[in-house]
């Protein structure tokens, strides 16, 4: 009986890490109105209309989010030029919201950080780990999700990302983008 539910739960855990969708079963992210620090209301296809979107849910006790959300700063820096933006959601209670403030300040994060402390789009997308990484092209669907973050996982983001943006350019430059260890370069 142990073996039947320890093979099971790993069957889980495997098949909830990643998500990736086909072209046929793409869908679209829930277009919801968030509030940035400042307190100004924006909605979420503001951040995706001009290039594809990395959406990563966090709170402030979660500490992979916070290792993870390093990595995403750089990459966010490294590949703006080609219309990718990392939107990171915070979804503490408005109670913790200096702390929070307080946080990302000190950490300088290259990203722009938004507020949902209902997590409302995190329970939309099927969120219940955290972090919870969400590609989203730039019509607006779901390219795939990611659960969880172990060190090492950052090389799998880039390479997802150089993918996303590839096929959401027509630019054949662009379109050859790769990785070179901390460079990138255009074929």
């Amino acid at each position: 009986m142990f073996l039947i539910l320890f093979t099971l739960q790993i069957a889980f855990l495997v098949s909830a890490t990643d998500e990736n969708h086909s072209d046929s079963e793409k869908k679209l992210v829930p277009n919801l109105t968030f509030k940035d620090f400042n307190n100004k209301k924006v909605k979420l296809d503001q951040f995706y209309e001009n290039g594809p979107i990395l959406v990563n849910f966090w709170t402030l006790s979660c500490e992979p989010c916070k290792k993870e959300m390093k990595h995403l700063s750089k990459l966010n820096t490294k590949y703006s030029e080609y219309g990718f933006k990392v939107l990171s959601i915070n979804m503490d209670s408005p109670r913790t919201l200096k702390k929070v403030k307080q946080f990302t300040k000190s950490q300088k994060y290259t990203f722009q950080i938004l507020s949902d402390p209902r997590m409302e789009l995190f329970r939309k997308l099927g969120g219940s780990v955290m972090p919870l990484v969400v590609f989203i092209n730039t019509d607006g669907t779901i390219e795939s999700k990611h659960i969880g973050y172990n060190p090492g996982d950052e090389s799998l983001l880039e390479k997802e990302i150089i993918d996303i943006i590839s096929s959401n350019s027509s630019d054949s430059q662009i379109q050859n983008l790769k990785p070179l260890s901390n460079e990138i370069i255009v074929e």
